[in-house]
């Protein structure tokens, strides 16, 4: 069969890119062709997979976005494929990967101004052609709480959702292998054997809630602050630099950029804390539960359900308080029996 995948952006360390890229490699394994249509692609391109950049322009995302729609339809449409799969909201998919929360469901909770923004009817409209009645024929879940959402404003049918389990890196079946690097990336990062480490992996700082990290490090005593890595493709990480200056803790936070040794970094850590304010699902948080690690995690985040489930840490209560956040890293960091409880369940 010819699959046709479509996606705005493709950038290596993108959760809905990775999980893109895995159902890719696993369609062309079953000895389908795969065409990958973007507008903008970065890093190495499988040579098993054909990518199509299409120049879609607009002075704006979301008007970028619908030249995209635009040029998507038209580029399917000129060639014969046996399914289109979507991995961002638009028209014309067979199938489509729900790698965001439903956008209508969180417009309600915003004001009437900001549901008639131009860019926030656009991708309202995209999402219903995506979802609506006349939209995909399966939506692929990754969790429960999109399927309630998807069913109470668009009426979907339960028979077309199929719910994905988490996917966990094939790195992490050799956690031996992974253990075997951290002395060497504790001394690159400037961590002793005994410092306790904090992780989070973010690519958007803001939205997946750094400065809450930042404050509750700073809200710690002195003698018992951790260090925090902090890994991930921010555009402009000076503003929490400066957070981390200002808040005095500048020295104990390294801003590790974008890595490619990710799965290595959580196991050579001690903790992960992802105090998120938007996560569809959080990919990170079951690989930081593979790679061992206790996690602190809010409850916005979708696979937060697996921290829990598994009793591997600590979720927090919405609406967020910086103070929970803060009373719970303490506890964590202060108890070393329940760090090696959580731990152990995770594992």
């Amino acid at each position: 069969m010819r699959l046709a995948f479509t996606i705005f952006k493709y950038f290596p360390h993108g959760g809905a890119q990775k999980d893109m890229l895995a159902i890719a490699r696993a369609c062309n394994q079953r000895g389908h062709d795969i065409t990958l249509f973007c507008y903008e692609f970065q890093g190495e391109r499988p040579d098993w997979l054909e990518v199509q950049l299409l120049p879609a322009k607009g002075l704006s995302n979301h008007r970028r976005a619908l030249h995209f729609q635009e040029l998507a339809q038209a580029a399917c449409a000129a060639t014969h494929f046996d399914g289109i799969i979507g991995f961002s909201r638009m028209a014309g998919l067979d199938v489509y990967f729900a790698a965001d929360d439903c956008l209508v469901a969180q417009l309600a909770t915003r004001s009437a101004l900001i549901r008639m923004l131009p860019r926030a009817r656009c991708f309202a409209a995209m999402e219903k052609a995506a979802i609506g009645p006349a939209g995909a024929k399966t939506i692929l879940t990754l969790t429960q709480r999109q399927e309630k959402d998807f069913q109470h404003h668009y009426g979907c049918a339960p028979e077309r959702f199929s719910r994905l389990p988490p996917l966990v890196p094939d790195a992490f079946r050799d956690l031996d292998a992974l253990r075997n690097q951290r002395q060497a990336l504790r001394q690159e990062l400037d961590a002793g054997e005994k410092d306790l480490v904090l992780v989070q992996v973010a690519s958007s700082y803001h939205t997946k809630g750094v400065d809450r990290s930042l404050h509750a490090l700073a809200a710690l005593p002195d003698h018992s602050r951790p260090r925090l890595w902090l890994i991930g493709a921010e555009k402009h990480p000076e503003n929490m630099q400066r957070l981390a200056r200002n808040l005095d803790i500048a020295s104990l936070v390294s801003f590790c950029g974008a890595r490619n040794d990710v799965p290595a970094l959580l196991v050579a850590a001690d903790i992960m804390i992802h105090p998120a304010r938007q996560e569809s699902a959080g990919a990170v948080l079951v690989e930081a539960l593979a790679a061992g690690l206790p996690v602190i995690s809010s409850g916005i985040c979708g696979y937060a359900e697996h921290i829990d489930q598994a009793g591997a840490g600590a979720v927090l209560p919405e609406p967020f308080q910086q103070r929970q956040l803060n009373q719970q890293l303490a506890s964590l960091l202060t108890d070393s029996q329940r760090r090696h409880t959580c731990a152990e369940k995770a594992r």
